[in-house]
């Protein structure tokens, strides 16, 4: 058989599994759980997984509910991943769509397993819960895996994310972190302010002084916070402690970094001046996305097999250049500085939905959410299958992003800071 034949085999293979991968997605949907407590969904997915011959690891990287499934053909091949998450949000439950997602990456592994069967090779999914870090203990499920070297078991890894609109081949995201500043001082009668030492006005006098260090910096940082201890609810008491939620972003890696370094100087600086103690404690962090153009072409060139409409790469490019303020973060953004990846965006309609609202939950797990599983799972399997198949393709795809990682991806074409011209679509 030659290309098209295997793709051809892959999209009617995940036709036949159709009702299993939407059983998934709805089932996941219908039992919405919080990041680091996915038992459920991971059961769910794991138990599936292992039916179909995979080998499980559970827990991962000190997590209950990540997961490592692994088919291996025994000829040898491309290693190729799939990521899965699961995870919802407070309130919300799954308004980012993560039951798509997850139902995606075992369609795709699935048909993928079908393909190295014949062609070599190994396939794994992924489970990485807690992708949006809301607890206080979250540091994002990926950003921890690659730490520990856990994609480093793969070649190349693909993910898809569903959104409102067209599909999206390649769209950047922003480093981010997220962290909590705490002044702690000493408390006293308020008649008596100078036998104290004020936590609230310590914190307060930190986030005035870190605002106008702002008016210095580079346009488009983001320091977004809300204060979550404002030192009790007495008046008649000097405020022993206080303590701020913050969240920074820039447009790349470094600059946020060196950002971040002056406002843990303004913090002890502050305590300095107050006679208080501050700490400055991460929640979680997130880097920026690195694409890798080889993949790109290859999922969009899927989408067009498909009929799918999908935003060209040069619109996509376009939109990030004029952009003068960050956008969305995600710690699949930390797998693309350890891995070649991809973490695409795929359709559930025109319908202009945003992320993390009631009316987008409800869209992923109705028969949009049904048709992006679908769709999903075939272009990602049909990618997989290009690698496997294509000559010299694998290779090009780890080319690349030795490339890059050479310069320690300081020298990224399209993304900041110097969006240097993309290469044009072979």
């Amino acid at each position: 058989m030659n290309n098209t034949d295997y793709k051809a085999k892959t999209k009617q293979y995940i036709d036949s599994i159709r009702a299993e991968l939407l059983s998934i997605s709805q089932t996941i949907h219908r039992n919405p759980e919080l990041g680091l407590k996915e038992y459920k969904a991971c059961k769910l997915l794991t138990s599936k997984l292992r039916e179909s011959g995979f080998q499980i690891e559970n827990p991962v990287a000190g997590m209950d509910t990540a997961f490592i499934a692994t088919y291996n053909s025994g000829k040898p091949g491309p290693r190729i991943g799939f990521v899965a998450e699961y995870d919802c949000l407070p309130e919300l439950g799954h308004a980012c769509g993560h039951n798509v997602i997850a139902a995606a990456a075992m369609g795709a592994a699935l048909g993928t397993k079908l393909m190295i069967e014949e062609l070599g090779g190994s396939v794994t999914v992924f489970g990485t819960p807690d992708e949006e870090a809301v607890s206080p203990v979250s540091k994002g499920g990926k950003v921890i895996m690659a730490q520990k070297g856990i994609f480093d078991k793969v070649d190349v890894v693909l993910m898809t994310h569903p959104n409102s609109g067209p599909n999206v081949v390649w769209e950047y995201t922003f480093p981010l972190k997220d962290f909590q500043v705490t002044f702690t001082g000493k408390p006293a009668h308020y008649t008596l302010p100078h036998e104290g030492v004020n936590a609230l006005e310590s914190l307060l006098l930190f986030l005035k002084s870190v605002k106008r260090m702002q008016t210095n910096w580079r346009s488009g940082v983001m320091f977004a916070y809300t204060i979550v201890d404002g030192g009790g609810e007495s008046p008649i008491i000097i405020p022993k402690k206080s303590a701020a939620h913050v969240a920074m972003k820039a447009f790349y890696s470094a600059y946020l970094e060196e950002t971040f370094s002056k406002v843990e100087q303004c913090a002890a600086s502050v305590a300095r001046i107050m006679g208080a103690q501050a700490e400055v404690k991460m929640i979680s962090e997130y880097k920026n996305m690195i694409p890798n153009f080889e993949l790109i072409d290859l999922i969009y060139q899927n989408l067009s097999l498909l009929d799918a409409a999908v935003i060209d790469l040069a619109q996509s490019q376009r939109k990030l250049e004029q952009l003068d303020y960050p956008g969305a973060s995600t710690d699949f953004a930390d797998v693309s500085w350890v891995v070649p990846g991809i973490h695409w965006w795929c359709s559930i309609g025109d319908n202009q939905h945003v992320l993390h609202t009631p009316e987008f939950a409800e869209d992923v797990g109705s028969e949009l959410g049904n048709q992006a599983v679908l769709l999903a799972s075939k272009v990602m399997a049909m990618t997989a299958v290009d690698i496997l198949t294509i000559p010299g393709c694998s290779e090009k795809i780890k080319e690349e992003f030795a490339r890059y990682k050479k310069d320690d991806f300081t020298n990224v074409p399209g993304i900041p800071p110097n969006y240097s011209a993309i290469p044009e679509k072979r």
